[in-house]
């Protein structure tokens, strides 16, 4: 079960820098800004550019 979490918050942070990565590119679709939101929130990250 440890394991399965620990993939689940790896994805979670993976998907995290993918967002971050096409918002400095400027290149995030509508669904990927809420995306990113959301992620930025669950994670404690501020969403700053």
């Amino acid at each position: 079960m440890n394991k399965d979490i620990d993939e689940s918050i790896r994805y979670l942070f993976e998907e995290y820098n993918r967002l971050k990565l096409k918002e400095k590119e400027q290149k995030l679709t509508i669904e990927e800004h809420e995306t990113l939101k959301k992620l930025s929130s669950f994670l404690g990250k501020s969403n700053e550019k």
